[in-house]
């Protein structure tokens, strides 16, 4: 996928690199630029909207529309558990212009620490029980993938 990034470890907010590339769609239309059509090329997308723009759900929509605008290929939502917010997040999509398909991101739980930084860069809800049960399990990582597979 083209993805913009993540904050490295230690840090909380990403920072653009100096003479870099600052959104996904950039990356896109740079690929598109210099290979054409040889790649298939994937984007993200956040039913419950990207951590920074979360207070606008449509905001964060047309930021989609301008990847999709740039030449990606099809889109691969964000890890998500509120089926109902998926839902309404892809008729949104859909709305906005969106028509090429879109794949539900899933993440089986494997490793209890990966899944909370990643939960915390991307802002996704975990149901309370959810919670609750991984951390009662968080000294048994072969539990934790079992139960990770169980959630799937």
């Amino acid at each position: 996928p083209a993805l913009r990034g993540a904050p490295p470890r230690g840090c909380t907010s990403w920072e653009p690199v100096e003479g870099g590339l600052t959104y996904a769609w950039e990356l896109v239309q740079l690929i598109r630029r210099e290979h054409g059509d040889h790649f298939c090329i994937a984007v993200a997308g956040h039913p419950e909207g990207h951590k920074e723009c979360r207070d606008d759900l449509d905001r964060d929509v047309e930021h989609l529309k301008q990847k999709i605008d740039a030449g990606a290929d099809f889109v691969i939502s964000q890890f998500f558990f509120d089926v109902e917010a998926y839902v309404a997040w892809e008729a949104r999509c859909r709305a906005a212009g969106i028509t090429c398909p879109i794949l539900p991101g899933l993440m089986p739980v494997v490793h209890l620490p990966t899944f909370e930084r990643l939960v915390q860069l991307g802002g996704v809800a975990v149901p309370p029980p959810v919670w609750e049960r991984l951390q009662a399990l968080r000294d048994d990582d072969a539990a934790v993938k079992r139960y990770g597979v169980e959630l799937l």
